[in-house]
């Protein structure tokens, strides 16, 4: 099967929510929704008014942790899964498209109902190679992603992972260490989303094919997520033939968790670094060859809009699909003449 959805809140949806999203793809012909964690804000503050709580009892923020004190004296966290004590420190998340964990589990449950495959993209802005202050607020966001991700029911969350450091080898050791500790706090069994690591489409930051698979390789619950776009850029418009799709899906196959989960827009690009997404009728990625590369793809695959058109494109690149298809058992099988 072969979902098509968008990264975002439809450009023509009236109201501004998660679950107001989720009905609106399924309402446009679509069955797959990559919600943006984007416009956030956490605040942290003593939790003397949740005490005896349980933050999903708290109805007017998403806590997303609880730090309490142990016996020198410092605060630990102790996660969500806990009451609530009047010296704690709690931190809570403020997002405009959901309030509270209801809100969240209901809007997962919805979508389970239509059919349309929820996934979650980190905020756009990580650096989780950063050995400074930025690292630690990207790999808190990251850690606060996988949480909601996990009460919304998604398959899985999405991310960038940050601009080199020194050498790329040591980027990449650096890359495994900070996914493979997230994954084993946070891990699969206990119901967490599966962590996608997302290619690069500028040369400066971590990601190009060869550094996803060879995380996905190193960090075995980690997923490599294929930005047709960004490949294109990085490659210097590597994107043209139906081989040149047919190979990297191919690598990145060897490592998808279920379905293949990838991102298509336009792009423009120069000098192997992107510059825009655009309509995917702009530029030279074409969809059409693309699809010329699916047509002997034998498992699930998600193809996620990135265009600024949005659900337009995602519709218009389910049409040109189904037409690719519908041409192939047009074709007539040549016949041999005897000799």
């Amino acid at each position: 099967m072969i979902r098509f959805g968008i990264a975002g809140i439809p450009l023509t949806s009236k109201g501004r929510t998660f679950i107001e999203s989720v009905e609106d793809a399924n309402m446009l012909g679509l069955n797959a929704l990559e919600v943006q964690l984007l416009r956030v804000n956490v605040e942290e503050r003593t939790a003397i008014e949740y005490s005896g709580l349980t933050p999903r009892d708290n109805e007017q923020s998403i806590i997303v942790n609880v730090l309490r004190q142990d016996s020198d004296g410092n605060y630990q966290s102790v996660g969500i899964d806990t009451v609530i004590e009047e010296d704690d420190i709690v931190q809570e998340l403020f997002w405009n498209m959901a309030r509270n964990y209801d809100e969240l589990e209901t809007g997962g449950k919805l979508a389970r109902e239509l059919d349309v495959q929820l996934s979650l993209h980190a905020p756009y802005y990580m650096d989780l190679l950063d050995d400074g202050e930025v690292g630690d607020k990207s790999r808190n966001h990251l850690h606060w992603s996988m949480i909601i991700g996990k009460a919304m029911m998604a398959k899985r969350v999405i991310t960038h992972t940050g601009f080199y450091k020194k050498t790329k080898k040591e980027s990449l050791a650096k890359a495994v260490d900070v996914f493979g500790d997230l994954a084993k706090e946070l891990p699969a069994d206990r119901k967490y989303p599966v962590i996608g690591a997302e290619t690069s489409g500028k040369p400066d930051i971590f990601g190009t094919v060869q550094e996803t698979i060879a995380l996905a390789k190193k960090v075995k619950d980690i997923e490599p997520i294929l930005n047709f776009a960004h490949v294109h850029s990085l490659g210097g418009g590597s994107l043209i033939e139906v081989k040149d799709f047919s190979e990297v899906i191919s690598e990145f196959r060897k490592y998808a968790k279920g379905d293949l989960y990838t991102e298509f827009a336009g792009v423009d690009y120069e000098d192997n670094t992107e510059l825009k997404l655009t309509a995917i009728k702009h530029g030279d990625l074409k969809f059409e060859t693309l699809t010329e590369a699916l047509l002997d793809y034998d498992g699930d695959l998600t193809l996620i809009s990135m265009s600024p058109l949005l659900e337009h494109d995602a519709q218009y690149m389910d049409l040109i699909y189904l037409r690719t298809l519908s041409r192939k058992f047009q074709r007539k099988p040549q016949v041999k003449k005897a000799a």
